[in-house]
């Protein structure tokens, strides 16, 4: 054995071993260092966050029973001027206060199983309910998401706490929770729930609910309306069901499908309730409920604005804001102007500013009621008609009584509500602030309070008036095109996806239906379709559907897909205002404010601040304001608009007192009227139409005599004043037949009279080029060709023809109806081109014709013509 080789290689493993043992002590020593230093900053850690809880909960208000069922403090709301316009009840106003044992056991049960399951045996926290919402917003992502705020946290929220801070308020919340469990018992902490909490419309408790929502005592509800009742508070507005009957119905289900999971009903109970039609007969009832029906349009859009405020910029959940706009004594200073909005308010109820009743529907009725069964069961039955006199609609609802109610039924319950129609809705800025002034939701009596208001909430198609911000705008402003610009307006069709688009002019006269060469001002003057169309196809409508995103409109369609089908408003249809959804009279009233206000968008805005109950600032509002023009753009537009009002398709809206800008829009049958304009101090817009869209067939403008006659009297001691023209804009003399520099002796001798204008055009996009339309040629009359030399001098005539840049195309023309072109007439005909005199001698090759010449005229010495716009 060779002992003396392992000792060696024994000595050398101790050697080798000797580092790894201390590298495996240092190790150690580390992991101990690192965990104690892990633990220690735990321990410090949580005493900090031990005190911090501590010292939160130490400034937790003490907690009185007497705050929450308080009576709360009435809002108050405030005009331009600072003067008291409206008062929200929050307190008795708008709550019926019902024991808990007049309300019936499903009614409990339906709040409990939504809000709080576990209500019964929590001790005022649920911190199963904590886990699972912290489980479920980390899955989500949304670490802010929502907690588990149980039944009597959500009365320590609404009635004692109001701090902004989220996390603060949520640890006193949790500890005050504790609290009250320990000073009351269950049945009164459900019992204050159910008679402090908002329910909607501005009912606080479910008996407040029952009335507003079904005319009912609470002891009559059903399990179905019970559940209906029970899915509001969560988010008062969105399960709004009146408003938003879809969303309040799915959270029903949910409701009802809890209530038999917690086994608060049976399956026939559940089935029974899910088949209940309670939607068709909910009213709006305005009776002794505390339900305020004399809140205007206005201050029905300014609780809107202000509650979307609290939940966006506050962090308010949709029930906090609610109870503090109804209940926290805040001070709301709105923009209205109340003697604008009574001149809007006295027209809206004149009867001559409407088309009088006649075939055409004059009226909507919307009719509901219950019927009690001979058999014990109770019925719901809804109708919505609409007839040309409210004697005809009497005599329906009549009938529909006698099918409804045969002998030996009971009626307990009916509602008729009677709308004009058509409808119509005005909205009035003042586009330098963005402060909206006066506001027309609709015509007639107002049947409640957060009623659908026309002015803020109706989507209609915006017809015309789209021409201008979808097509010209942005072709003015990025793509080179002038006023001057020449548009031929002759049949056009453009290759679709899946066919042709083929537009068509809203005017047909015997003489013609196209026009032919035409200035861009006239096009917006006289609202030619085909131009429009053209434009925005030259521009691109990515481009145009970009502008009107800047220009603040919110319900256009990039790309949508339903039932399998693709919908886009990016497409040539926008021109004419031809969109998936519509637009409202707001939306459209800022973005033509935004032409009159030098280029500059300024978001609507209905209100200023907010003070709370002790007069701090709570909310102020600051318009959101952005550039979306140059300056010149706004200019050359608001001069082109003028034509529009001065001789155009909008001439009944003029007054003599003002400058008015301004554009019409008609939708295809008529279906939607509208008029958008300004002055140098306001821009309104006025929408008339049916709220179910059907063709009005009225000859005469009412919706531009309601503008004429609102604004005028606006005016009336405002001293005169032009738009302001910013630096930049020259003027220059063209031809509107080509759009480039006029040429004497040519353009002003065109057979219709001169083509001369002067017209406005931003620095750097004055025409270089002259006209090339216009062409001189001497006619022989005996031959009707060109002239030779051989013809004698008195059958020469010298005339003026138009030669077009794109010739026409007759072989793509329909035969059977061909376009009836207005200056076709004017152009040198094709039979004449090459053909010469063949009467007097010899033809020649060369014609005696006349092509204007650079030095021929020099623009900038050409008188203005008579007819250029100022």
């Amino acid at each position: 054995m060779n002992f003396e080789k392992k000792s060696t290689k024994k000595k050398q493993e101790a050697i080798n071993s000797a580092p790894k043992k201390r590298n495996k002590k240092v190790g150690v020593t580390l992991i101990k260092v690192f965990a104690f230093s892990i633990l220690l900053i735990g321990i410090i850690g949580i005493a900090t966050g031990l005190g911090i809880v501590k010292a939160i909960i130490d400034s937790a208000p003490p907690l009185d029973l007497d705050d929450v069922n308080p009576e709360g403090y009435a809002t108050m709301i405030y005009n331009q001027e600072g003067l008291e316009v409206q008062k929200l009840h929050g307190d008795d106003a708008n709550r019926i206060y019902a024991q808990l044992d007049q309300i019936p056991k499903h009614m409990q049960d339906a709040v409990v199983a939504i809000e709080d399951e576990r209500f019964w045996n929590h001790n005022g926290i649920d911190i199963q309910g904590i886990f699972r919402a912290i489980y479920r917003n980390i899955k989500s992502g949304d670490i802010t998401g929502s907690g588990a705020s149980t039944l009597t946290q959500q009365i320590i929220k609404n009635n004692v706490l109001s701090t902004e801070k989220k996390f603060e308020r949520k640890i006193q919340e949790q500890y005050l929770a504790i609290q009250l469990e320990k000073e009351i018992d269950k049945k009164q902490i459900l019992e204050l729930y159910l008679n402090t909490s908002p329910f909607g419309r501005g009912t606080l408790g479910v008996q407040a609910a029952a009335n507003a929502y079904f005319n009912k005592d609470i002891s009559q509800l059903t399990i179905a309306e019970a559940a209906t009742i029970a899915a509001i508070t969560q988010r008062p507005t969105y399960y709004d069901p009146v408003v938003n009957p879809e969303n309040n119905k799915d959270r029903q289900r949910i409701v009802l499908k809890k209530m038999l999971e917690q086994n608060y009903i049976s399956q026939a109970q559940y089935d029974t309730a899910l088949a209940e039609e309670v939607y068709a007969h909910i009213q709006i009832i305005n009776q002794d409920i505390g339900l305020q029906s004399d809140y205007s349009y206005f201050v029905d859009e300014v609780i809107r604005e202000v509650l979307e405020d609290l939940k966006v910029q506050k962090g308010y959940s949709e029930s906090e804001a609610f109870n503090l706009i109804y209940r926290g004594g805040l001070s709301i200073y709105m923009t209205q102007d109340l003697a604008m909005q009574a001149i809007v308010d006295e027209v809206y109820t004149k009867e001559d500013y409407f088309p009088p009743a006649s075939e055409m529907y004059a009226v909507r009725v919307m009719y509901t009621v219950s019927v009690l069964m001979s058999d014990g069961t109770t019925k719901h039955h809804y109708d919505e008609s609409e007839f040309s006199t409210k004697e005809k609609a009497d005599a329906h609802i009549e009938t529909l009584k006698a099918e409804w109610a045969k002998e030996g039924d009971e009626i307990i319950a009916e509602k008729s509500l009677f709308i004009p129609q058509p409808q119509s809705a005005m909205v009035i800025m003042d586009y330098h602030n963005g402060h909206v002034k006066a506001i027309a939701g609709g015509r007639g009596e107002k049947i409640g309070n957060q009623t659908f208001n026309r002015a803020t909430q109706a989507k209609r198609q915006p017809g015309s008036t789209f021409k201008i911000v979808a097509a010209y705008l942005p072709a003015i402003d990025t793509m080179g095109y002038t006023l001057g610009t020449a548009i031929d307006d002759v049949p056009f069709t453009v290759s679709t996806g899946g066919g042709s688009y083929s537009p068509k002019n809203w005017y047909n006269h015997q003489a013609f239906n196209y026009r032919g060469l035409t200035p861009l001002r006239t096009a917006i003057k006289d609202s030619m379709n085909i131009c429009a169309v053209k434009t925005l196809y030259d521009i691109g409508p990515q481009t145009g559907f970009d502008y009107l995103i800047n220009l603040g409109f919110t319900t256009l369609v990039d790309t949508e897909l339903v039932d399998g089908k693709t919908f886009t408003d990016k497409n040539l249809a926008l021109a004419l205002g031809g969109i998936t959804h519509g637009v409202t009279p707001l939306e459209l009233t800022a973005a033509y404010g935004a032409i009159a206000n030098n280029g500059v968008y300024i978001e609507p805005v209905f209100y200023t601040k907010v003070l709370n109950h002790k007069g701090e600032i709570l909310l102020e509002k600051e318009p959101i304001t952005r550039t979306v023009m140059k300056e010149t753009t706004s200019f050359l537009l608001t001069s082109a608009m003028q034509s529009v009002i001065t001789g155009g398709t909008g001439t009944l809206a003029n007054f003599k007192s003002m400058p008015i800008a301004g554009k019409t829009g008609t939708t295809q049958d008529d279906v939607d009227l509208l008029l958008t304009a300004y002055t140098p101090y306001y821009v309104a817009t006025v929408w008339m139409g049916y709220d179910q869209p059907k063709t009005m067939n009225y000859s005469f403008s009412y919706h531009s005599v309601i503008w004429r006659d609102v604004m005028q009297r606006i005016h009336e001691d405002l001293p005169y004043k032009d738009f302001p023209r910013p630096s930049g804009i020259v003027s220059a003399s063209i031809c509107t037949e080509s759009g480039k520099l006029a040429v004497g002796g040519l353009c002003d001798h065109d057979p219709r009279g001169s083509t001369i204008v002067s017209e406005y055009f931003a620095s750097g996009t004055v025409p270089t080029e002259s006209c090339d339309v216009h062409i001189k040629a001497t006619i022989c009359e005996s031959s009707g060709l060109f002239a030779t030399e051989y013809c004698p001098a008195d059958t020469k005539k010298e005339k003026i023809f138009i030669q077009r840049p794109e010739p026409l195309v007759p072989a793509n023309w329909d035969s059977r109806n061909p376009p009836r072109i207005a200056d076709h007439q004017y152009e040198l005909p094709d039979s004449m081109v090459g053909e010469y005199c063949n009467i007097h001698g010899p033809a020649f090759e060369v014609p005696v014709v006349e092509l204007p010449s650079e030095t021929d005229f020099d623009p900038l010495d050409f008188p203005e013509n008579e007819e250029s716009e100022e």
